[in-house]
């Protein structure tokens, strides 16, 4: 072996103890995902054959990456990219990585769109642009507005629409749920807005309290003012029946609620995620849905 090389089965081994003493985990996930992205070889490949030499600069690669993530840097900023639903997106600083919550919200967005027949969504907090992809790629006919606060962000979403091929079908606009009035109205509005308390901040993990964007993750108001204002606002960009769908604090389900039945929605649905928490609701503005757009009114 060429001095500076390394086993793949070492290198995992010695990765996987580090970053388990630095309190990540699943630690030999994490450094078998290190090592193929500094290697340029499959994860299957490394577990399958520990014997496999790693040459020195790959070696040298991946010791860097290491050290970034025992600082608790987040993996998928490390790695660059990341898995949502079926196809993957560019991650970085500029805006929240993706959630595994976000995947359900946006199988159900889906599901939803399908079922109405939606002509028109607006994407209101767009971030990496995960949401707005999804339903592109699931809905072929669809106009998307994905609407963003962040410059930053919407970089990164544009970068996202560009890598799919969907910038014919997806708009982005930097600024909030007023700016898109100018734009239309809408059969489904679909959002992950910041819903975190700021005094639950320093107690979040050191990967999101650090290294993701505040202003993505934080809402005055116990974290709740940015959804009050969506409920609020949302009828006046909706089409007559048109539904609002969310993503909200588990902790906010009763104020959500009270706020729905104080407004001028009806067929209010929550669902739960994966952990039995209620985690999104879904509301269609008080008039008939217009001919085409799913049938009459339930």
């Amino acid at each position: 072996m060429d001095a500076g090389a390394a086993a793949a089965g070492t290198l995992i081994d010695e990765a996987a103890a580090r970053l388990s003493a630095a309190g990540i985990e699943p630690a030999r996930h994490e450094a078998v995902l290190l090592l193929a992205a500094a290697s340029g070889l499959s994860g299957s490949v490394l577990r399958a054959d520990r014997r496999r030499a790693i040459g020195p600069a790959a070696v040298r690669r991946f010791r860097g990456l290491v050290d970034r993530r025992c600082e608790r840097v987040p993996l998928q900023h490390l790695l660059g990219r990341w898995p949502f639903l079926d196809f993957e997106l560019l991650v970085d600083r500029r805006a929240l990585i993706p959630r595994f919550e976000t995947e359900q919200l946006a199988l159900w967005a889906i599901a939803v769109s399908c079922e109405e027949r939606a002509g028109s969504i607006a994407d209101i907090g767009t971030g990496c642009g995960c949401l707005a992809i999804a339903l592109a790629r699931a809905c072929p006919a669809v106009r998307i507005v994905a609407v963003d606060a962040s410059r930053d962000a919407l970089d990164l979403a544009r970068e996202n629409v560009n890598g799919h091929r969907l910038a014919p079908r997806i708009a982005l606009v930097r600024g909030s749920l007023a700016t898109v009035l100018a734009a239309g109205s809408f059969d489904l509005l679909v959002a992950n807005l910041p819903y975190v308390d700021p005094a639950d901040v320093e107690r979040l993990e050191p990967e999101v309290r650090d290294h993701e964007p505040r202003a993505a993750l934080v809402a005055p108001d116990g974290g709740c003012a940015l959804v009050a204002r969506l409920v609020e606002q949302a009828p006046r960009v909706l089409r007559a029946g048109g539904l609002l769908l969310l993503e909200f604090d588990p902790r906010h389900e009763s104020r959500l609620r009270e706020r729905l039945a104080a407004g001028s929605w009806h067929d209010v649905r929550f669902r739960e995620d994966a952990a039995g928490r209620v985690r999104m609701a879904c509301a269609r503005v008080a008039g008939r849905r217009r001919a085409g757009r799913g049938g009459p009114e339930r």
